[in-house]
């Protein structure tokens, strides 16, 4: 299985998202993840990647570029083909790292932990894994930064922070 990135027009993702699902084969997901927000103290849903969207496909890169060339207006919206030396497709730790940090549903769901001698410690959710690549966290609006690079950019993930006992 092959994962193809878009990067499209923020507001036309969705509707490029439905198009392609309606496609054999092809699985097209908009990666969210649980945010707070501290103004109304509540838990929202929303892009990890503003504007990308991940497309699953036996395709190969050639056979997903004569699809997307076949799409004529329906693919007004996306902007470019992400590729790496001809090759869109994520790597294989690209694509185990979304495995992991994301639910069956494409959702990173909010983490939950605490600060204990300025050091972030999680203890549940799917940044249990990954709390020795926490860089910067942030109490007031409940998130952390990993040193994870992904798509040029470090990953920000939510994580509900507790008191500790």
């Amino acid at each position: 299985m092959n994962t193809y990135v878009l990067f499209c027009q923020t507001l036309k993702v969705e509707k490029i998202a439905k198009i392609l699902n309606r496609k054999n084969g092809i699985k097209a997901l908009i990666p969210k993840m649980e945010a707070y927000i501290r103004k109304t103290d509540e838990i929202v849903l929303k892009a990890m990647f503003p504007g990308y969207l991940f497309v699953q496909s036996n395709l190969k890169q050639e056979e997903f570029s004569i699809l997307l060339k076949s799409l004529y207006e329906e693919k007004d919206g996306i902007i470019k083909e992400l590729k790496k030396e001809n090759v869109s497709a994520l790597t294989h730790d690209e694509i185990e790292l979304l495995n992991e940090l994301l639910n069956k549903n494409g959702i990173l769901e909010m983490s939950y932990g605490y600060k204990m001698s300025g050091r972030t410690v999680v203890v549940k959710g799917p940044l249990e894994k990954f709390q020795d690549n926490i860089i910067n966290s942030d109490k007031r609006d409940m998130y952390v930064t990993l040193n994870m690079n992904f798509l040029g950019r470090n990953i920000k993930a939510g994580l509900m922070f507790m008191q500790n006992n």
